[in-house]
Parts: C-alpha cells; sequence; structure tokens
C-alpha cells in the first residue's frame, strides 16, 4: 500500500517543482524583457463624453469647500 500512497507523493511534488519552475522563469523572462512605460489614454474632445462636464457654479463651491 504504501508504493501506491508514495507514487501519489511523487507525482504531487512533480507538479508543485514543475510550479515553482514555471513561476521563477516567467519572472525571469519579465525582469530580462522590462517593463514598457505605460502610455496614458488621450480624450476624444469630439468623443460621445466630451459635453457631459461642465464646470458650474455648484461644482466650483463643491471643489472650493473640499480644498482642492
Amino acid at each position: 500500500m504504501t508504493d501506491s500512497n508514495d507514487k501519489t507523493s511523487l507525482k504531487r511534488r512533480d507538479l508543485f517543482r514543475g510550479l515553482g519552475a514555471g513561476a521563477i522563469g516567467a519572472a525571469a523572462a519579465v525582469a530580462v524583457q522590462g517593463a514598457a512605460p505605460a502610455e496614458a489614454a488621450q480624450p476624444n474632445p469630439n468623443g460621445p463624453t466630451a459635453a457631459r462636464y461642465r464646470e458650474t457654479e455648484h461644482v466650483r463651491k463643491a471643489y472650493a469647500l473640499a480644498a482642492f
């Protein structure tokens, strides 16, 4: 009975070793490649949300009260 139990333990250990090696490999690949800086999205002045925000008097008052 210990034979089948040992084989199961070895398979499980091999799985965890493989996952660990894969994680280390992925981290090394990212480190070697380097992270490219993300570009900020530029708002589209003609987009569907361009006309939604308006700085009105009550918005200015809210900003003043919030100390922005």
